[in-house]
């Protein structure tokens, strides 16, 4: 896996480039953050910092034999396990717990990394927890989850907690401004539709996510007839999930316009004008209803519903001529 370095926390890569300095590098880590925010990036990050051959002023190389093969996925002491979708279940853990007991075939430090650990089973959680009790020599073992209340009290309490923050908007901003040639009125709608998460815009997305935001405030709001766009949609819950998401940010903006609380807070800056021509459309309560409509709807979705005639009551209380 490629690790991307924009998604890679800085701050948490320091503080674990510092442990390394010091000899105090623990055997575990937890990293906990919301989806999306780097944190199986930055475990691949620290699995180069620790066997790095050419460790310069505790900043790996990026370019050695041991960094290359980490960034293709081919290193043969890394390990990386919660790829698949599903539960994490026994027989995976105890597949990477007996390679954790085996020599290093080249690395200084074996490096285990566990994504979304939440998803272990129960079984699989205290297999784990037997080998951070008793952790083999010259191991470090990396776990990253979204759901800290999710993880076994005693798995947390064997590892060191780092806390992953969402990203400052301005910072974003300036990043889909650099990397995608994007407008900044563009760039800050991907910033405020990322909450913080880089990976929620993945590298070359940026104009394919405006595109679809576009298309769906277009085919949904302006246009009367829609059935073909509806119907390609509806065969993907993630795209209806997707644009959902972007309705509710088109209506929250309409509310922060109603209410004068001024661009400055509005999302869709590169359409403040056809938001600003459509605002005396809605009374202040359609406004309200529609973004209440919205979350029933993204609610149903979640618990797999049938959700096409929602969404056909959706547009016929949003269109407007």
């Amino acid at each position: 896996m490629m690790v991307v370095e924009q998604f890679v926390s800085k701050p948490v890569l320091e503080r674990l480039a510092q442990a390394v300095s010091a000899g105090r590098l623990a055997h575990a880590y937890l990293f906990m953050g919301p989806k999306r925010i780097g944190k199986k990036e930055t475990a691949l990050a620290v699995a180069k910092l620790v066997n790095c051959e050419r460790l310069t002023a505790g900043t790996f190389c990026d370019g050695c034999s041991s960094c290359a093969k980490i960034n293709n996925g081919r290193h043969p002491d890394v390990h990386l396990l919660g790829q698949e979708e599903g539960s994490i279940k026994i027989e995976e853990v105890r597949d990477l717990l007996a390679q954790a007991q085996l020599r290093a075939f080249e690395a200084r430090i074996k490096v285990f990394i566990i994504a979304d650990v939440e998803r272990l089973t129960l079984e699989a959680s205290n297999a784990l927890l037997k080998t951070l009790e008793e952790p083999a020599k010259n191991t470090l073992i990396l776990l990253t989850t979204s759901i800290p209340d999710s993880v076994l009290d005693t798995i947390k309490s064997r590892c060191q907690v780092m806390y992953f923050f969402p990203r400052e908007r301005d910072q974003l901003q300036k990043q889909f401004v650099d990397a995608d040639r994007l407008s900044e009125a563009e760039a800050y709608f991907l910033a405020c539709f990322a909450e913080g998460c880089p990976g929620r815009v993945m590298p070359g997305e940026a104009k394919a996510i405006l595109v679809r935001r576009n298309k769906a405030i277009d085919q949904f709001i302006f246009t009367r007839e829609d059935e073909a766009y509806m119907k390609e949609i509806l065969k993907d819950p993630s795209q209806v999930a997707e644009m959902l998401h972007f309705l509710f940010c088109w209506f929250k903006d309409m509310l922060v316009l109603k209410l004068d609380a001024g661009s400055a807070h509005v999302m869709n800056l590169d359409r403040t004008a056809e938001l600003e021509r459509m605002r005396d459309q809605y009374d202040f309560r359609e406004v309200e209803e529609i973004l209440n409509d919205i979350v029933k709807t993204r609610k149903a979705l979640e618990e797999n519903f049938n959700v096409k005639v929602p969404l056909a009551l959706l547009k016929e209380r949003a269109w407007r001529k």
